[in-house]
């Protein structure tokens, strides 16, 4: 009995300790935070317990592999909390994600204090991994200061839309980010399309002043729906010639309406404020902005696998749906309300002159693979026939749409009343394929444009992007040159400086030939490529391992050159920045059309290893000390 009693007491004293220990354990669901460099790693709960701090977390994807960095922290009052691991994404494994489209996945960290209120999660430190800031475990959302006039704007619904007739002259936006702090690594894009050169102006945290503002000036000859992007959250409003346009956006809830967390929620809803003579129809397009487009975010699932007639009625199914909504909305006014109107229906032309495209595409972008190729052949008096009573194609509103050069070829130019102006687009569209290319108007072809586009406005449009083009590329020049000399006082990275004119077949030669002796691994990159910026997080460990190999990585003109010229500072190595035409020529030259790309050279100078796509670290370790 004695005996009994005392194994009784010992069983209750155990389950004591572990209530005790139960009860220990802290736990917050759906916490807050203030901002975030991404919009795919989203933290669900935190566990506070004596032995880890347990991040449960999901990472957002469509297809792929993803991975944690094994350097990855939480950061809280001044210390750092190492990551300690995860059952479902191993360190320095790349783990496929599922068709669902996220990866769920348990985050063990050492122990912070019980008692943390707050605390920052760095995957990498220097912004390229996914961080997430001032994660809230007191159950607060966090609140930035809107200007108390901005909270109680008031508009004229009777606001007028400006009119359609050409005017050319300068579009000015500026942007004021509230919250915002430049170690949050905030990205901010202003897209202003007209036409000749779609201005696509990335600022990054050293460009955009300490206290969240920056303005961008553009060339446009129409009103037309451009996109501010924060951080890919998308903010369309009225660009219109000889017009200012003021942004404010509240990046922490901005921040919060990014995710799948908290998207729903009524409080995330109002992010953004406008200021300006159309600031009534840019806060209007808030409420409509996913009526403005056939292209969901499930379109090419949708349409994967269609044949063109099912394409079609699928597409003008949407259409109808998203203009009855439009129509629908009491809260909008006329002036919007025509406005969505015009662009849902040209968007909706669009999507079905690009039919052959959008189906042919659809697999590759969703990832599908045994798909079986539809009959893209169409009888096309029949098929475009819903285009004959689309009322935006004999209406001067059609010119709002943003996209209007894509109407200029002859096919659908007989579905649109005549318009001698889509003659002059179409031959400045033409001559402009250069400024694409960033490469400036030749003097043949400048005489082509005054010959050929009989209007002077869209004559002159087409040389004022040229004028813009070569501004921007004497800046680019002039810091390039301040890069290369700051490089050369560096014993982190260095630059091998390529001449512009250089052919494909010279670049590699002279990159080798500088190293040889030496084992090489090339790495294609950009600073837009997050795969890129991931793997190269990953084979850190393996640098500190294998210091006798010369890592090159190689970029070109597609990654804006200030954001290239920062990044390259904490990437170690060899640093090579290309025009777009050379990295072209040079994938042509080796047969690979994707980023990232790695080449393995040996010391004899020879390419023994070439492939597309992160192989892993195990992999290239294999690779490189085989050679």
């Amino acid at each position: 009995m004695h005996f009994s009693q005392k194994a009784l007491s010992l069983v209750v004293f155990l389950m004591l300790v572990v209530s005790s220990a139960a009860q220990a354990k802290r736990v917050v669901e759906r916490p807050y935070f203030f901002a975030s460099n991404n919009n795919k790693l989203e933290i669900e709960r935190v566990t506070l317990g004596k032995k880890a701090t347990v991040l449960d977390v999901k990472i957002y994807q469509a297809g792929g592999k993803v991975s944690i960095d094994s350097h990855a922290v939480l950061a809280a009052n001044g210390v750092t909390y190492a990551y300690l691991g995860s059952p479902q994404l191993p360190k320095g494994v790349f783990v496929k994600v599922p068709e669902c489209g996220y990866v769920s996945a348990t985050l063990r960290f050492k122990p912070m204090p019980e008692t943390t209120t707050e605390f920052d999660f760095r995957e990498v430190s220097d912004n390229s991994g996914w961080n997430i800031y001032g994660v809230r475990l007191d159950g607060r959302r966090p609140q930035d200061d809107i200007p108390q006039h901005l909270l109680q704007q008031a508009f004229d619904k009777k606001v007028e839309l400006p009119s359609t007739d050409l005017n050319l002259g300068k579009t000015v936006v500026n942007v004021r980010l509230v919250g915002y702090k430049p170690e949050y690594g905030t990205t901010l894009d202003v897209l202003v399309e007209n036409w000749f050169s779609p201005y696509r102006m990335p600022f990054d945290h050293d460009s955009i002043s300490v206290d969240g503002t920056c303005s961008i000036s553009a060339n446009a000859i129409l009103p037309t729906i451009a996109t501010i992007r924060v951080n890919r959250m998308e903010i369309p409003f009225l660009a219109v010639p000889h017009d200012t346009t003021t942004v404010i956006v509240d990046l922490t809830t901005l921040a919060l309406a990014a995710t799948h967390l908290f998207a729903d929620d009524a409080s995330v809803k109002k992010y953004v404020w406008f200021e300006g003579k159309y600031a009534a129809v840019d806060t209007e397009l808030q409420s409509v902005k996913e009526k403005l487009d056939v292209y969901g975010k499930t379109f090419f699932d949708d349409i994967c696998g269609m044949t063109p007639l099912q394409y079609r009625d699928y597409v003008q199914k949407v259409y109808e749906q998203k203009l009855h909504a439009i129509d629908a909305d009491p809260t909008i006014s006329i002036a919007t309300r025509t406005l969505a109107h015009s662009y849902l229906s040209m968007n909706y032309a669009s999507a079905l002159f690009g039919f052959k495209n959008n189906i042919a595409m659809a697999p590759m972008v969703v990832g599908k693979k045994g798909v079986r190729r539809a009959d893209l052949s169409v009888d096309t008096l029949s098929y475009f026939k819903p285009l004959e009573q689309l009322p935006i194609l004999h209406s001067k509103n059609q010119r709002y749409y943003s996209f209007l050069a894509d109407f200029t070829s002859s096919f659908c130019r007989q579905y649109m009343a005549a318009d001698p102006l889509l003659d002059d687009i179409a031959v400045g569209k033409r001559l402009s394929r250069s400024l694409g290319r960033k490469h400036l108007l030749t003097e043949q072809q400048m005489a082509a444009a005054r010959d050929s586009i009989a209007n002077d406005m869209v004559r002159e449009l087409l040389f004022a992007d040229n004028e813009d083009l070569k501004s921007q590329q004497k800046s680019s020049d002039e810091k390039m040159a301040a890069m290369i000399k700051t490089a050369n006082s560096s014993s982190v990275y260095s630059i091998i400086d390529i001449d512009p004119k250089m052919s494909a077949k010279q670049i590699f030669p002279l990159i080798i030939n500088k190293y040889k002796g030496k084992t090489l691994l090339l790495d294609f990159w950009n600073t837009w490529c997050m795969p890129c910026r991931a793997a190269m997080s990953a084979i850190r460990p393996l640098k500190e391992q294998l210091t006798d190999v010369v890592y090159v990585y190689i970029a070109d003109a597609s990654s804006p050159v200030g954001k290239w010229g920062e990044m390259i500072k904490t990437i170690s190595g060899v640093h090579v920045r290309l025009t777009e035409d050379q990295a072209d020529a040079l994938s042509d030259l080796y047969h690979f059309s994707g980023i990232p790309t790695y080449f393995v050279v040996n010391k004899e100078g020879k390419i023994t290893y070439q492939t597309t796509s992160f192989p892993g670290v195990d992999k290239l370790r294999e690779v490189l000390k085989s050679e």
